[in-house]
């Protein structure tokens, strides 16, 4: 009996190799290739350029860094130098006006109250408050409203015992 008709279409054997494939597929690649340096002959063709530009402009070195300092350590931030402001005049207050200005100061009567109260303030706090009781202290005597030893004198016994009477310490006479 007859067999059937032959093929003469050969088909795969046996498994294909890798490489077949790898050639139909295009290749991603998966970083940048870096440069491996100048293109052949570069050497030449700047040579040839730079002897077209004759001394026109020079071209720097790429490998010369810019001129700008660099800190090397860690800075403190400066301040800015607020720009020119214009200078106020002081006016000059009379007398009066300037006794009632600091007799009214906020700051020195609160300055004062902690003092009294027995607490502490800053060494700063203390040279102003200082100097604010010396110009008050010669404001007192430039208007006259200071009592001077003299005035003390004058005034009459009796109100001078009532005054060390409530200025004394009554605890010295206890038994």
């Amino acid at each position: 009996m007859a067999r059937g008709k032959k093929n003469r279409k050969g088909g795969l054997i046996g498994m294909r190799k890798d490489p077949d494939f790898k050639a139909k597929r295009v290749a991603v690649p998966d970083r940048v290739t870096i440069g491996k340096g100048k293109a052949s002959g570069s050497r030449q063709q700047i040579a040839e350029v730079s002897s077209h530009q004759s001394q026109a402009v020079e071209k720097q070195d790429a490998r010369l860094g810019s001129k700008t300092p660099v800190a090397l350590g860690v800075e403190a931030p400066q301040a800015r130098k607020p720009a020119a402001k214009p200078t106020k005049k002081k006016v000059v207050l009379s007398p009066e006006k300037e006794l009632a200005n600091l007799e009214a100061d906020p700051r020195l009567e609160s300055l004062i109250d902690i003092l009294d109260e027995g607490g502490s303030i800053s060494k700063q706090d203390q040279q102003w408050l200082d100097l604010q009781l010396a110009r008050h202290a010669e404001l007192l005597a430039e208007l006259g409203l200071v009592e001077d030893a003299e005035e003390a004198d004058a005034l009459d016994e009796d109100e001078q015992l009532w005054r060390s009477l409530n200025s004394a310490s009554l605890d010295q006479y206890k038994d």
